[in-house]
């Protein structure tokens, strides 16, 4: 019984794929969001490594964009169950974005996860 309830690595990828192409119009700022946040915030930290060829300090800005970028995919993953706490965890987010990082990336990710959250409201009532 249990060889027939075994999944490869493989299907289960195509499995998550399948699942976004299925997600709903209003989801998709909140994913585009939070995965703009956190791989963004990321890339600038190993660009930071790689300019000064050392293991360098995380700047705030950075930690917050991937700590909310990451909030934010919690938040759609949340949204899938329970729209409106979902939608609130990214609304949360996005402000914290606003607000923390402020500068072009922060502004411009925090206001995909308000408006996705505002959207994923919206629509679900």
């Amino acid at each position: 019984m249990a060889a027939t309830s075994v999944r490869t690595t493989a299907a289960g990828v195509a499995h998550s794929w399948r699942d976004l192409a299925r997600m709903p119009t209003y989801q998709v700022p909140m994913v585009l969001g939070g995965f703009l946040a956190a791989v963004i915030g990321l890339l600038t930290y190993v660009f930071d490594i790689v300019e000064a060829n050392a293991i360098v300090a995380v700047t705030s800005a950075v930690a917050y964009l991937v700590i909310f970028g990451v909030l934010g995919l919690i938040g759609y993953g949340v949204s899938k169950e329970n729209a409106q706490n979902g939608a609130l965890v990214a609304a949360i987010a996005g402000l914290a974005l606003v607000a923390f990082v402020g500068e072009t990336v922060g502004m411009l990710t925090g206001l995909l996860l308000l408006g996705g959250a505002v959207w994923t409201l919206a629509s679900t009532r």
